[in-house]
């Protein structure tokens, strides 16, 4: 059965970077009827926080990428790795090393000074007399290259004379990273390790201690960095924001996964995928070996293509949920709204901001917008309007065509009169057709908000 895990460190947010390694570990999981786990690397217990932890799963949570099993806190199983430590150096694989910082500072240096890579040249490899301060290193390989077979990079070659005796655990007893990750993905029976490719060459590392162990080795697939839209390394101003900060923004889940998935993965020229596709779709040989570059642009037009794929009655909860109005309109209305507006959005935010607008207690009207368009030339057609629109069967059709009769009675083309209605009725510029947003609002809140005009426009003449 497969087995992938999604191994964060809580010493920070959940960003893009980790939630498409997480997403593509979910994917392949799913995909092969197997499963995924969830554990957290928080042996670093100086800057692992409980706030990191919680936003992780809360992250996770958010996105639908629900995991199998227990979470593994590697942070309880310091006594297991300090016995996996103690079990090589009987074999022979590990050693004491008691070093100073002033010791290996002063090696690296002459090793500079010759043009060589610094590296710990093993001398404490047969020193068993020693006391004092120590950490455990392993010992590397010096008499072949280590071959790493990736299944997006290929076969790749360490060279020994790149091998060096690295540290399994420190000298207050916690492991290094290279060590606990070997260790916990062979009890966890992890079958394939999908990662970054910032971690490509220490799959040299974990091949050996493997071997030593008598591990049995999984598949890796190494995936390409993420870069900001300049090409250069992802960061906050590129989009490498906390997760839930996109949730904060108005994202959907579904877009978030959909715009990451096709970030390093493609099914042909597809671009929208719901979860279901994505899980049916996934097949690691279509993973790129070339980074992808993020584009908040791309991201919010899947939103867009998102919502509008979204039901209507799911978006209206939403709404319901998160209004700060005193009075809600009808589900019925609430459904109106939805359909008509959510074509013209590009987040939940953005449908939020324009239902608070329309059904406001308190309303307004945009100053710019009505120096712009209320003016006396359509002082009389607002007039009549208000007569009109009190007899008036209250349907977009019956509405546009009494629109066309004020128009032609007047003289005035259809677009004459369209924008400062708009203007009065919903205090803005933009919204769906004039017809069909004057009929969201009840006939005694639009007749209200046309004498507002009126008045408006009288005020300005005086």
């Amino acid at each position: 059965m497969v087995r992938t895990r999604f191994a964060p460190s809580p010493s920070g947010f959940l960003h893009i970077g980790g939630v498409r390694t997480a997403l593509y570990c979910w994917l392949f999981a799913r995909n092969n009827g197997g499963q995924f786990l969830l554990r957290i690397e928080d042996t670093d217990s100086e800057r692992s926080t409980k706030e990191s932890i919680e936003a992780i799963l809360s992250g996770m949570q958010w996105l639908g990428l629900d995991h199998d099993e227990e979470i593994v806190y590697q942070s309880d199983r310091f006594e297991i790795y300090q016995e996996k430590a103690e079990e090589l150096i009987q074999s022979g694989h590990a050693y004491r090393c008691y070093c100073t910082p002033d010791e290996l500072e002063k090696m690296r240096s002459e090793q500079t000074k010759k043009g060589e890579n610094p590296r710990y040249d093993g001398r404490c490899r047969d020193k068993d007399d020693q006391s004092g301060e120590f950490v455990i290193r392993f010992k590397a390989s010096n008499k072949e290259d280590i071959i790493i077979n990736d299944l997006v990079y290929g076969q790749i070659t360490v060279h020994k004379d790149e091998l060096d005796d690295f540290i399994i655990l420190r000298s207050n007893g916690i492991p290094t990273y290279h060590f606990a990750v070997v260790i916990d993905d062979n009890e966890s029976k992890i079958t394939h390790i999908l990662r970054g490719d910032d971690h490509l060459k220490n799959s040299a590392k974990h091949l050996q201690l493997m071997d030593a162990m008598s591990y049995s080795k999984p598949a890796f697939i190494h995936l390409p960095m993420i870069l900001g839209s300049d090409g250069s390394r992802l960061s906050k101003r590129h989009g490498a924001m906390n997760i839930l900060e996109y949730k904060d923004q108005g994202f959907l889940p579904a877009a978030v996964l959909n715009y990451l998935v096709r970030l390093g993965w493609s099914f042909g020229d597809q671009e929208i995928f719901a979860v279901e596709e994505m899980i049916d779709k996934f097949d690691v040989n279509n993973l790129n070996k070339s980074s992808a570059q993020f584009d908040l642009e791309k991201l919010q037009w899947l939103n867009q293509q998102h919502l509008m794929n979204t039901d209507n009655s799911d978006l209206a909860e939403f709404l319901t949920l998160k209004s700060t109005l005193k009075s809600i309109p009808t589900t019925e209305t609430l459904i109106s709204f939805v359909e008509a507006y959510k074509s013209r959005v590009n987040s939940l935010n953005e449908l939020l901001n324009y239902f608070h607008s329309l059904y406001a207690e308190d309303f307004t009207v945009d100053d710019v917008a009505a120096q712009k368009f209320l003016k006396t030339t359509v002082l009389e057609p607002l007039q009549d309007l208000v007569v009109s629109f009190d007899q008036v069967e209250w349907k977009p059709e019956s509405i546009h065509q009494m629109i066309v009769n004020t128009c032609e009675k007047h003289g005035i083309g259809f677009g004459k009169i369209g924008q400062p209605l708009r203007v009065a009725i919903t205090g803005g510029t933009q919204s769906p057709s004039i017809d069909l947003t004057i009929t969201l609002l009840d006939r005694e809140n639009v007749i209200s908000r046309l004498k507002q005009a009126i008045q408006y426009i009288g005020s300005k003449n005086v």
